[in-house]
């Protein structure tokens, strides 16, 4: 009861910053702008967003964030209430009620300002978008089947663990996470000492692989929405070796000195019933492809009639949702049968981030127009200000909203002018940075978090509970936060 208690007291105390940062009514007055895409000119916006009948929002109020903090504070501590009384937050139902209600306030409020076209933006070009790549992902691994169980040696563990930090860039933390965390729980399930290799794999598979590519997690994805490169991420592999290769060589010492403390006739079994390596699904790996394509060329870049008409940007899209029937259509029923397959993770994310994208439209509206009066001014101060909000809410709402707080701090309207400005650029990559890396700071700082400690747990490994876990994430990832802050954030 104890750890409960101060779970919920940690993640009310990393929350409140916001509410008080949002809260504090800086002075002075800016027109409204709207962001520029890769599936949108600027002609477009004006038409999306009401043109100049909408550049009079500027009077929108500063309380209108309250349903924004409240849906995130729900994810928050929803999830521990309603584990010691009635199960509430479980049903994707209720969650879905509890959005829509937040988000309903959120309309109401945007439409009397003005903002009608602003929310019809976000949901089409944004919000869409978003839970199609997801699903895509997510439905696309499910189809792949890793068989077999080798020794739970330290070295195959680690093994696990590299191979799941580079597969999380190209099929996403999420499918990443599916797709390896049963056979590393089957590879070591005579082994006791599992919690740690578990919690490695959050940090890395589930979060700070997915950091080279707009399809390794859901903020870099947003981000290429709203007009980064696809490419662009790519230049935060040197952040990525650095922390990745820390955290490994503390994962293979950990884990060596935790195999020894394993019992002599736990040993023998796991190399008795040792098996090869094999696959099911292979076909799945042509569609995962074919989604790499599909989001890296199916832009203005390569298809210039984009620029002139964003609808024609829905080609990727439907061209995605082809592929997930394609990968429905050959991958034998078994095999997601096998991988215990359902859709309820993809669900609940929809469910949630449909609230969440309408109630941080007055969010993102504020602090790109007031965005030089909170403060954070410096790259390091975006790295941790990013990361700890990454960590204690979701990450790819935090990163829009921080992306909107640099606009606003550096004077600056779209993506391109942040990228042909070195400096701005700079904040860009600790804006990223933080909001991959520092998901893993706890469970509910991306999804894929949450799904490997359930199947940890119904694999019968023991998980610590949130206050428990988000003490072994600042013990390791403090510290090699800080670390990234001195090579890369000065």
């Amino acid at each position: 009861m104890k750890q409960k208690l101060t779970s919920v007291l940690l993640a009310i105390l990393l929350t409140l910053p916001a509410v008080a940062l949002l809260a504090d009514e800086p002075t002075g007055e800016t027109q409204p702008q709207v962001q520029s895409s890769e599936n949108h000119d600027s002609s477009h916006d004006e038409a999306a967003t009401g043109g100049h009948h909408e550049a009079q929002g500027e009077d929108l109020p500063y309380w209108s964030v309250i349903p924004f903090v409240l849906i995130l504070l729900s994810i928050a501590l929803l999830p521990i209430v309603s584990h010691t009384t009635s199960h509430w937050w479980e049903s994707n139902t209720n969650k879905l009620i509890l959005a829509l209600a937040l988000a309903a306030v959120s309309f109401a409020i945007l439409v009397f300002h003005g903002w009608f076209g602003k929310i019809v933006h976000t949901l089409v070009f944004e919000y869409v978008p978003f839970i199609i790549l997801l699903g895509a992902l997510f439905y696309i691994s499910g189809g792949i089947r890793l068989k077999g169980d080798i020794e739970a040696t330290p070295v195959n563990n680690t093994i696990f663990l590299i191979i799941g930090t580079f597969l999380a860039s190209f099929i996403g933390t999420t499918g990443a996470s599916m797709l390896l965390i049963r056979p590393i729980l089957k590879t070591n399930s005579e082994r006791k000492h599992v919690v740690h290799t578990v919690i490695f794999f959050i940090f890395l598979v589930s979060n700070i692989g997915g950091s080279l590519t707009p399809l390794g997690d859901p903020p870099l994805f947003l981000g290429y929405l709203i007009g980064v490169p696809f490419t662009w991420t790519f230049k935060l592999l040197p952040e990525l070796l650095v922390a990745g290769t820390l955290l490994l060589v503390t994962y293979f010492i950990w884990d060596t000195i935790a195999y020894k403390k394993e019992e002599t006739k736990d040993i023998k079994k796991d190399h008795a019933h040792k098996h090869p390596i094999s696959l099911e699904g292979q076909v799945n790996f042509i569609w995962l492809l074919g989604v790499v394509l599909s989001v890296a060329f199916i832009n203005q870049n390569y298809i210039p009639e984009i620029a002139e008409n964003p609808y024609l940007a829905f080609i990727r899209e439907g061209v995605l949702i082809g592929i997930i029937v394609a990968s429905k259509l050959t991958t034998r029923g078994h095999v997601r049968e096998h991988n215990k397959f359902t859709l309820h993770p993809i669900q609940e994310v929809a469910y949630l981030f449909i609230g969440i994208f309408i109630t941080m439209i007055p969010a993102l509206i504020l602090l790109e127009h007031h965005g030089k009066d909170l403060g954070v001014t410096e790259t390091w101060q975006f790295f941790w200000v990013t990361g700890l909000f990454s960590g204690v809410l979701d990450n790819a709402p935090t990163y829009l909203t921080f992306l909107s707080l640099a606009k606003g701090t550096l004077g600056m309207t779209d993506v391109a002018q942040i990228l042909a400005d070195p400096h701005a650029e700079s904040i860009l990559k600790s804006i990223s940075v933080g909001a991959v890396f520092m998901g893993a700071l706890t469970y509910i700082g991306n999804a894929p978090n949450f799904m490997v400690k359930s199947v940890a747990e119904e694999n019968n490994v023991k998980m610590p509970s949130f206050g428990g876990y988000v003490l072994y994430s600042f013990s390791i990832l403090i510290p090699t936060f800080i670390l990234l802050t001195f090579i890369f954030f000065r």
